[in-house]
């Protein structure tokens, strides 16, 4: 408790905010993705109220995010207005872009104070392109880094770039809804975990998806194998290491995740692709992982 309420002082006092917040209360959370402020105005204060992690990870920069939050509320230039924002049960799926671009200038910011924070530019841009299903990675990639270079936004602009996010972007974005990872996406809407394998029509496909399961059942100890409604998952620890994604034209989208770095390596697998090669790379990264 003492070195968050140092550490909260010490960012008050850099973001000119000490005279403005009075009191500051604290909730406990499981994780930094559950981290939020929240801001309850008094008569001639506010009172804020933090959602943290306890843990001292990144404990500087993760306050100091929370506080940029507040600190735009309250600057005058940012023209802080709630009613205009997307309505979140009418348009989830907006408001989550609309939180998700002013969280990008947030971290920006602390990327450009030097300030070190969970949430860096790489996870700022995985959150981001995985989001945004309905664009190809390319052009979602091209997207981001032009909301993360942007210098400045007004609420308004977050809420008007929102609604029009390709129109945003200067470069000629020219979507491709052929391309593997909009026809994988779509897969995302559709539910039924008993569906999955009955996508894939081809009897030798089938085999191939049940030896890798198989394969990682026998030789990767303590993973667990699960499936939701797009695709099967298999994790160590809880980390998420690999994903499969049936396809309905006969092909397996493979994501190999590296834990320690958040690298992606995807491939697609059909009746053609030699399976003992996906066998090695799925144990190669699981072996990292059981030796940590």
């Amino acid at each position: 408790m003492a070195d968050k309420e140092s550490t909260i002082q010490e960012v008050l006092l850099s973001l000119n905010l000490a005279g403005k917040v009075k009191k500051v209360l604290f909730e406990d959370v499981r994780t930094p993705w559950d981290e939020r402020a929240f801001i309850k105005r008094k008569r001639d204060s506010l009172e804020v109220k933090l959602k943290i992690w306890d843990d001292e990870a990144f404990l500087y920069g993760r306050i100091y995010r929370l506080f940029l939050y507040v600190y735009d509320v309250l600057r005058e230039e940012f023209r802080y207005d709630p009613k205009i924002a997307p309505d979140e049960e009418k348009e989830p799926r907006f408001r989550d872009r609309h939180n998700q671009i002013w969280s990008i200038y947030v971290d920006s910011r602390l990327e450009k104070m030097g300030i070190e924070n969970f949430f860096d530019r790489i996870t700022r841009r995985n959150i981001f392109v995985d989001s945004e299903k309905e664009l190809p990675w390319e052009e979602a990639n091209l997207i981001f880094d032009e909301l993360w270079s942007k210098e400045s936004y007004t609420y308004p602009e977050i809420t008007e770039i929102t609604y029009n996010l390709s129109v945003f972007a200067e470069k000629n974005i020219q979507v491709n809804k052929d391309k593997i990872e909009c026809l994988v996406n779509k897969l995302l809407s559709q539910k039924g975990v008993l569906k999955q394998v009955e996508r894939l029509s081809s009897l030798d496909l089938r085999k191939t998806l049940n030896e890798l399961l198989s394969f990682t059942a026998y030789k990767c100890k303590d993973t667990y194998i699960s499936a939701n409604y797009y695709g099967i998952n298999l994790t160590y620890n809880k980390r998420l290491y690999v994903e499969m994604i049936p396809a309905e034209d006969n092909t397996i989208f493979l994501t190999i995740i590296d834990p320690f770095t958040n690298k992606t390596v995807s491939s697609i697998i059909n009746e053609n692709t030699d399976i003992k090669v996906i066998q090695d790379k799925i144990y190669g990264i699981y072996k990292l992982m059981a030796q940590d």
